[in-house]
């Protein structure tokens, strides 16, 4: 009975601070793109990662459906740092909610495949997000012309300082993963 409390409690955060992300505090993440892209969309796919904690039995197992979902999950990344689709959800907040949605379900099924995923995959898809988040905030950094017509430059630069740290931050994480893993192989040896 405690534990359906717990779980219960979890999951009415979850969804309190999804509405409050995604509708009372939209303005204020949209005024700046490193709120929107660097605030915004992890929160979401950090709800995400949460609700699957929360649902612990649901899995996928197969290797072929789990790295689908994954290249699913990495195109959600990629379309949603495109300049055009920054600058849609700060004009339309329906089209940002869609994100939101988008984001959550990103990180739900992130975790559903983590959970049973072989080794090589655990190492190669933070790899990859890190690759692409270094590159996105490179890009951000170093263009004199503005991408996103919906934020200032200076804006455009700060946010690609910020995700050139966060990309560092996932390369270290899948360092870590990699060491831990070929540390236990060693240890069954």
């Amino acid at each position: 009975m405690h534990k359906r409390i717990k779980d219960s409690a979890l999951l009415l955060t979850i969804g309190v601070l999804f509405f409050v992300f995604s509708f009372p505090m939209n303005d204020w993440f949209s005024l700046t793109m490193p709120r929107h892209q660097v605030l915004q969309l992890p929160a979401m796919f950090t709800l995400g990662i949460a609700l699957a904690i929360l649902f612990k039995k649901v899995n996928i197992h197969a290797i072929s459906w789990g790295i689908a979902v994954l290249i699913m999950v990495m195109t959600s990344l990629i379309f949603w740092m495109l300049p055009r689709s920054i600058d849609l959800t700060i004009v339309y907040p329906w089209f940002n909610r869609v994100m939101h949605v988008t984001m959550l379900m990103a990180g739900f099924f992130t975790i559903t495949v983590w959970r049973n995923i072989i080794f090589e995959i655990k190492i190669t898809f933070p790899g990859m997000v890190a690759a692409m988040v270094l590159a996105t905030g490179l890009a951000l950094r170093t263009f004199t012309i503005l991408l996103c017509s919906s934020f200032t430059l200076e804006q455009q630069k700060e946010t690609g300082l910020y995700l050139i740290v966060i990309g560092f931050v996932l390369f270290v994480f899948m360092l870590t993963i990699l060491f831990r893993e070929l540390g236990r192989a060693k240890k069954e040896e």
